[in-house]
């Protein structure tokens, strides 16, 4: 049984403050050997993200899962034709003018190889004769056929028969290996922080754009590389909008706030949504709603298990919430896989170990300008489910944590 001041002081102890972390080399390229054994005989070509000016860069998700690699333009070419699979990442030669402006880049050769674990990096300059070579074995070529910067560098090869890979690579993708379960736990830890963060913020009079700021300082002080999407931060009538994100609005006593946020950490994405009461207890109203939506977010949880549906799970809380009289007020499902993606890829299939999702139930009045979701991100075990983002969210919780925070100094 945990204790408010054990779950704050956990946030504060446990989150590492450093750079972006990866996983071991080792398995990337257990990922890579993976996707071989499904396209063998064939070729694969994934193309990295283009840089954009004055944007933070982040990569396509699939290509870092096979490869761990954050630079932008590369290509990652695998010759599945033969008894041993070649690899080559292609990446952009070293510009030394240029890296005294965006900074010092990956070379390639011994050190792209040592550094990525994959058998050969080479210039793009190479690229052309190596793709020329494969082309010329005729065999199927497997790549991301819905991502933009892929087509338009297919339409220069005279290829006919183009497959999909990414349902191959979303299908490793769904179960989590233990190294991204540790990096989600880190991720979900510094999305906690940043609940915390915000309900020491939350006042009558505080707009919601300091809620946000105070949030999301605190990812990045603990090492997130950005929000894992923009953080919606709704008072009031905005409680009822399932994606706001202005944080424009001013929060007035009375209120409820929606605070759905999630840290990006090691490329992974956390995703918990609380509802606080801005005075700091909940009036009558805001109760009776409240306790619906808790009661059907343990509903749900109560069907997580291996072997059980997205489906049974939703309507175990959609259930609920009908047999309450509030079924139009729940429009939106209840899970979705979270990994690289918020919205992770993946079908809604049966649950299996390793699978991390979400469960969030909500109802939204508009008419009384009353909205409460609560979400909480889990991990599919061999017997049910490990809850990653254990925070406050009985409503004596809530309260005792406002109470906490209101009598905390602000930053």
């Amino acid at each position: 049984m945990w204790t408010l001041s054990g779950v704050l002081l956990s946030i504060a102890l446990t989150i590492p403050v450093g750079a972006l972390e990866k996983e071991p080399l080792a398995e990337y390229a257990s990922r890579r050997a993976r996707v071989v054994e499904q396209i063998k005989g064939n070729v694969l070509i994934l193309f990295g993200k283009a840089n954009s000016d004055l944007v933070k860069f982040r990569q396509e998700d699939n290509f870092y899962y096979l490869t761990g690699f954050s630079e932008p333009n590369a290509v990652l070419l695998i010759d599945a034709t033969g008894d041993q699979p070649e690899e080559i990442l292609f990446i952009e030669p070293r510009n030394f003018r240029e890296e005294r402006w965006t900074g010092v880049t990956m070379s390639a050769g011994a050190e792209g190889q040592k550094a990525t674990g994959i058998r050969s990096v080479q210039v793009l300059g190479e690229m052309a004769p190596a793709m020329t070579r494969v082309i010329q074995k005729g065999r199927k070529l497997f790549t991301l056929t819905s991502d933009e910067r892929t087509s338009d560098q297919l339409r220069k090869l005279p290829m006919a028969d183009v497959q999909n890979v990414a349902p191959i690579i979303a299908s490793l993708r769904v179960r989590k290996s233990p190294t991204e379960l540790a990096l989600m736990e880190k991720t979900v830890k510094i999305t906690l922080s940043g609940h915390e963060a915000a309900a020491r913020t939350i006042a009558p009079g505080v707009w919601e754009y300091e809620v946000e700021a105070a949030l999301e300082y605190e990812f990045r002080r603990r090492g997130a590389e950005r929000p894992s999407f923009p953080s919606i931060v709704g008072s009031g009538p905005n409680t009822t909008v399932l994606h706001y994100d202005a944080s424009s609005r001013q929060m007035q006593a009375g209120d409820l706030i929606v605070v759905d946020i999630g840290a990006e950490y090691g490329g992974y994405a956390g995703d918990v949504t609380r509802t606080y009461p801005v005075s700091g207890k909940f009036t009558a109203r805001q109760r009776e709603i409240y306790q619906i939506v808790l009661d059907a977010q343990k509903e749900a949880l109560a069907q997580v298990k291996p072997g059980a549906t997205f489906r049974q799970v939703h309507m175990a809380a959609f259930n609920y919430i009908r047999s309450k009289g509030y079924s139009a007020e729940f429009p939106h499902g209840t899970s979705h896989h979270l990994g690289l993606y918020v919205h992770d890829v993946g079908e809604q299939r049966t649950l299996e170990p390793g699978m991390v999702i979400t469960v969030e139930p909500g109802i939204y009045i508009e008419k009384e300008q009353l909205g409460v979701r609560i979400e909480d991100d889990i991990v599919i075990t061999e017997t049910g489910y490990r809850l990653l983002s254990d925070f406050p969210k009985e409503i004596a919780e809530i309260e005792a944590l406002m109470a906490r925070s209101s009598s905390s100094p602000r930053r």
